[in-house]
């Protein structure tokens, strides 16, 4: 078995892979991480050509993800999963990571604990049908809520990556250039960034992430301006945060039901706590 870089010849292998699997990601998530800058993608090339398995590696700067892994059920069993995982690992190591982080189902743990990673914690999965009333919070005194307008990017990102850990910003960008217009920012007196939240769209929900915010009352108050624009669409968000998070209560108090799926996972050593803003959601693409 063969373990060789994606190339555009493999894309209609990769898309009957993805058919065969059944992933649950967004089929545009890997569309747009492709084109995030330094995402680096490998194929797993069965005996005679077929696309047996593939797994991408995104860099964050000191934070790196590994995500769609993928191996045909015939070819299972052989250590494909393995030397795709292993490969993404090298790679990210390559570009001065720190941790390796992915999102694990249950019938792929075994796989990644013998490669050494640990578990985090639980992705909770939170969904709000559409029509509901929105409860109104307490007056926000001192911040504003509105349109995260692209001349707020530097400033976003600055923040995002002091609060995350690694740098989002061509992957916040991304995000954005596919769904224009479905950013909420907050801002202080001082005008001050002190929350943000982007949605994206997937077919009829909206997905709601990153979100991230000073303290639960910003939270709340973005959360609200996001639904209200929503209309009636259903929403989702993904909270890879243990029970204790503040996200948990928000979401829950605004009716959205929740549904714990995979495990969060890592490899290395963290990222140093940098303080700056509280997760409430991740990115829908990073989420899977």
């Amino acid at each position: 078995m063969l373990i060789r870089g994606l190339d555009e010849a493999d894309l209609g292998g990769v898309r009957e892979l993805r058919s065969a699997v059944r992933w649950a990601a967004d089929p545009r998530a890997f569309e747009l991480l492709r084109g995030t800058r330094d995402a680096r993608w490998a194929v797993a090339e069965a005996p005679g050509g077929p696309v047996a398995g593939m797994v991408g590696a995104v860099p964050l700067g000191g934070i790196g993800i590994l995500c769609h892994l993928a191996v045909h059920e015939e070819y299972r069993g052989g250590g494909i999963g393995t030397a795709l995982s292993r490969w993404a690992v090298a790679y990210l190591r390559g570009r001065g990571v720190r941790v390796v982080r992915l999102y694990s189902t249950r019938q792929a743990e075994g796989l990644y604990r013998s490669l050494g990673f640990r578990p985090v914690c639980r992705r909770t999965v939170y969904r709000r049908e559409g029509g509901e009333r929105i409860p109104d919070p307490a007056p926000l005194c001192g911040y504003r809520v509105e349109a995260l307008l692209m001349g707020d990017l530097p400033e976003l990102y600055g923040v995002d990556a002091w609060s995350y850990g690694g740098d989002r910003s061509h992957l916040l960008f991304a995000t954005l250039r596919h769904h224009p217009g479905l950013g909420l920012v907050a801002r202080d007196r001082t005008g001050r960034i002190k929350g943000y939240l982007i949605r994206s769209r997937s077919g009829r929900s909206v997905r709601i992430g990153p979100f991230l915010a000073e303290n639960s009352r910003v939270a709340r108050h973005l959360l609200r301006a996001a639904l209200a624009q929503s209309g009636e669409s259903p929403v989702e968000a993904s909270v890879p945060e243990p029970p204790g998070s503040p996200a948990h209560a928000l979401f829950r108090s605004f009716g959205f039901a929740a549904g714990s799926e995979r495990l969060r996972m890592e490899l290395g050593d963290g990222p140093a706590p940098g303080g700056g803003l509280e997760q409430y959601a991740t990115t829908a693409y990073l989420a899977t």
